[in-house]
Formats: structure tokens, sequence, C-alpha cells
């Protein structure tokens, strides 16, 4: 069993993201203790540690590794003591609208670990949508709930700066990992405007002497499958609600050479744009700045 485990939330409202804590019966503390435990030793047991490679999708037995990685400053100073000090998220029901990750806190061996698992909406039971059989009736809940993985996303060993983790995009939605990310070449960010799904206005004014957050945008757009995965349409579709134009024509995206317009359309591709569960603001998530109108 880990000891001192401690479960907390990991929630972005607007430019600030925080941890707050998951109080837990001592029966379901114990036995999630004993879970988590199967699920990091699945994690790290027997598994090829791997440089991050922006472009390589791991294998089953990799994991791809992050040595002197520094915590973001919502995260560096808590460990398995002191987050039972934090805020409760039963505090405010709204909060799970808002949870991007789930962390606990441990133990193990006497050494502080850190494990993670992706959240996100489709984790939050909600009332009068889930059924549970109680005395051969079902009822549903009268508050919000929520649901955890049966696997971890990342790993994190405080006494080396050491993170592991298995897919970029799934850990970066609630850790910062934009900053591992190689820069696209002039070619790269041509081979990306190149593909089948867009129609640049202007290559050059995209490709030529671009900054270092278009690169790694691009980088990161050329290798997160979206353009090979969803047609046109679908995207357009995706795109409701979010302030950007996604405009079609003859099933492809116009690529805009306006640099404020790309810079948006390239945050709604790699998903960094979210919006806040009571304002309904939009933000990015990587700035932890409001987004631009």
């Amino acid at each position: 069993m880990l000891e001192n485990f401690q479960l907390v939330a990991i929630v972005k409202q607007g430019d600030q993201t925080r941890l707050v804590r998951i109080p837990m019966h001592q029966a379901l503390q114990d036995e999630l203790a004993t879970s988590w435990k199967v699920q990091h030793e699945a994690f790290v047991d027997d598994v090829d540690e791997i440089e991050f490679n922006a472009g390589y999708q791991p294998e089953a037995h990799e994991r791809f590794i992050l040595p002197d990685f520094v915590l973001p400053d919502w995260l560096a100073t808590e460990d398995s003591q002191s987050v039972a000090d934090l805020d409760a998220i039963t505090d405010d029901d709204a909060l799970l609208d808002t949870t991007k990750g789930v962390a606990a806190f441990a133990r193990k061996d006497g050494t502080e670990i850190i494990l993670f698992q992706n959240f996100s909406r489709s984790h939050v039971i909600r009332p009068g949508r889930f059924l549970f059989l109680q005395n051969n009736t079902y009822e549903s809940t009268q508050r919000p709930g929520l649901t955890l993985d049966n696997k971890l996303s990342a790993v994190y060993r405080p006494d080396d700066q050491t993170l592991l983790f298995h897919n970029f995009r799934t850990v970066n939605t609630f850790l910062p990992l934009a900053d591992f990310y190689q820069e696209a070449s002039e070619q790269k960010i041509r081979d990306v405007l190149g593909h089948e799904l867009l129609e640049p206005e202007d290559e050059d004014a995209l490709a030529v002497n671009a900054n270092q957050w278009f690169r790694k945008r691009f980088a990161m757009l050329g290798d997160s499958g979206v353009l090979d995965n969803y047609t046109a349409e679908q995207i357009r579709e995706h795109s409701a609600g979010y302030e950007v134009d996604v405009a079609v024509q003859d099933g492809k995206i116009t690529f805009p050479a306006d640099k404020r317009e790309a810079k948006r359309l390239l945050q709604f591709l790699n998903e960094e744009i979210f919006r806040g569960a009571i304002t309904e603001t939009l933000y990015e998530t990587n700035s932890k700045r409001e987004a631009d109108a």
C-alpha cells in the first residue's frame, strides 16, 4: 500500500491553476492506495524509459522520460503531508467542471511520489443522469460526483525531478509540457501546411521567419494526428463556440495568412483553448492568460 495517500484535483479557473483536496472516508482511502499502487507498478515496472521525441508514439511497454522537470508553482510546494490542508473540492460543485487532472500524493518506500490520471467532463457523475441500485431500487445522486480511470497518465519523482509519461497530448492538459517540444523547421511548417486538409492563403508568410511560438505549435499539430483523423467539416463543426473562424472550401480548411487569425486557429487545432465553466470566458491553456477575443 502507498503511505500517506492523498487525492487532489487539478483545477483550472481562468488564469489560475490550483490543487483542491478530494476528501475520502478512511476505508476508501485505503482501497485507492492499494489500487493506485497496482497502477503505479504497471506504469513503471518492466518498461523502457526513452527520451522524449514528439514525433514518436511510444509502445505499450515504453515511457517518455523528462529528467530535471521543474514542477509549476501551484504544484511544486506540495507533498503528501501538506495537501491535507488544501481546500476541499466539495466546497464548490462547479470545480468538477474545471478539473483537468487528478493527482495522488503518497510515499513509497519512504520517498515522495506524485501519480497522475487524466480527467475530463466525461468523468463527472451528474444528478439525474446516473442511476445507482439501492435496496433493489435505482436512485440518482443528489450532487455531482466523479469517476477515476484504471490507469495512470504520468508519474513524478520529486527526489530526482523526473517525469514519466506515455502520451504528450494527454499530460499536456494538466502539466505544462509545451516547452519541451522541439520547434518545427521552416520545411516542417511547409510540410504541415501542405497537408491535404489545409489550404494556406500564404505559405511563405507563415513559414519564413516564424517565431518560437508558431514553430512549436506547428510541430505539435503535425504530430497530433488531428488532421489525419478528422475531416475538415468535422473540425469546423467542433469549432462552434470557440470564437475561431474555420473556413472550409472544397473539403479543405483555409489557413489564414494573418498572424492573429493563424494563431487562433493553431490554438484551436492543438486544443489549447478552453471555456470557463461559470463565466464561459475563453482561455489559453498554456499561457494561462485570457484568450484574445
